[in-house]
């Protein structure tokens, strides 16, 4: 499978033409992510369903997070849960992700969630909750979007 990767800001009118007085707004990404539900510091977050292998996730500059989709993968405890942010702010982006339950979506609630976006690239860490698991790895879907003014290209 060919893979294409952009270095600018992707935006997308829906078709309509500079003229149309339509606004281009950023579109939005995704990515599969995993972490280890116990551990109690905060450690990268890797791209894919591995916790210990695989690229470290990185937000760019800008990057507004959206959402976490909890696929799964914790196992043990009740009601197990995991923080998302950062190693200087451990909850930055998600406090309290649901880490066991398949299909659970949590906003992204965490302090370092601003409306012009994270300051520099950062890398985001994982770690337990406020209630731990006994195992297993957390994977979920991290989706964001970038801070953009709307304007038009000169």
């Amino acid at each position: 499978m060919a893979l294409n990767t952009f270095q600018g800001l992707m935006r997308s009118t829906g078709g309509a033409a500079k003229e149309s007085g339509i606004t281009p707004a950023p579109l939005v990404m995704s990515v599969v992510v995993s972490c280890n539900p116990t551990s109690a510091t905060a450690t990268p977050l890797r791209i894919g369903s591995s916790a210990t292998a695989g690229q470290i996730f990185t937000l760019p500059r800008g990057a507004v997070p959206i959402s976490m989709l909890t696929i799964g993968g914790a196992t043990g405890g009740t009601n197990p849960t995991v923080d998302i942010g950062t190693a200087a702010t451990t909850d930055g982006f998600f406090n309290e992700v649901d880490a066991d339950t398949k299909g659970v979506i949590m906003g992204a609630n965490g302090t370092l969630v601003v409306a012009t976006g994270t300051t520099a690239d950062v890398v985001v860490t994982g770690k337990v909750g406020a209630s731990a698991a006994t195992g297993g790895t957390f994977t979920g879907v991290f989706t964001y979007t970038m801070y953009n003014d709307g304007q038009w290209d000169i």
